[in-house]
């Protein structure tokens, strides 16, 4: 028996894709797109590649505008030769069914195949080269002939049920920055020692949201015409 698939679709802000699992009014997806990229603008106002504050200011804003959080955690994963895709399963873990895991997939799948929207790749790519930093690793690999590029991105994910997940992950690639790394083992851990998954969970306090949203809407301003890309939807059900 074949399962269908579930309703999802996916968008970039500034870069950074997140992905609506389910079937969600267009009015509370645009809440949590416009807020998120109010927080992403936040984040780099400071001109800074620190993942820390970025992730702070991101978490900080969001915070105070309406996104509920409850909970988080800091930690460091080791994920040899690894796909973006299996390192976001890693990261979030029994936080998904494996249900939305397939999802996830697929949807990542749909947004490799999106040829003929380059702009949204070009977005993706552009946002992992501006976050790329350099990681003070404890040894070099023997034999390399390029130098290794570390980088971070933040994935948020909205559940069936609204909950919203936010992974922010820092790693490294000796293969130089392509859409391959979504699905290709083409990313290792930065020996470092220092975190590498930030993670938030949270939900959109719509009270507390509407009593902001013209202000949220004022303050991205054009951002929310040149930052917010739809990148592929799920086929609705025959």
């Amino acid at each position: 028996m074949i399962m269908d698939t579930p309703l999802f679709d996916i968008h970039l802000i500034n870069g950074n894709i997140t992905l609506f699992i389910g079937a969600h009014t267009e009015p509370f997806k645009k809440d949590i797109l416009n807020s998120s990229l109010l927080g992403e603008l936040a984040s780099i106002s400071k001109q800074s590649n620190s993942k820390e504050l970025l992730w702070a200011d991101y978490v900080d804003t969001v915070g105070k505008i309406g996104w509920i959080i409850k909970s988080r955690e800091f930690k460091r994963q080791e994920f040899p030769t690894k796909c973006l895709l299996k390192i976001v399963e890693l990261g979030m873990g029994s936080l998904l069914s494996k249900e939305e895991k397939q999802t996830l997939a697929t949807a990542f799948s749909q947004l490799k195949k999106t040829e003929g929207h380059s702009s949204a790749i070009k977005s993706f790519l552009d946002k992992l080269h501006t976050n790329a930093f350099v990681a003070n690793e404890e040894t070099t690999a023997p034999g390399s002939t390029q130098s290794p590029v570390a980088t971070s991105t933040r994935l948020t994910l909205i559940t069936h049920n609204a909950s919203i997940i936010t992974l922010q992950v820092a790693f490294k690639t000796r293969d130089g920055i392509g859409i391959d790394i979504l699905d290709q083992p083409l990313l290792d851990t930065i020996k470092d020692g220092n975190t590498n998954l930030w993670l938030m969970v949270s939900s959109l306090d719509a009270r507390q949201y509407e009593n902001v949203r013209a202000t949220v809407i004022k303050k991205i301003g054009n951002r929310i015409n040149t930052d917010l890309l739809q990148v592929a939807k799920s086929a609705c059900p025959v």
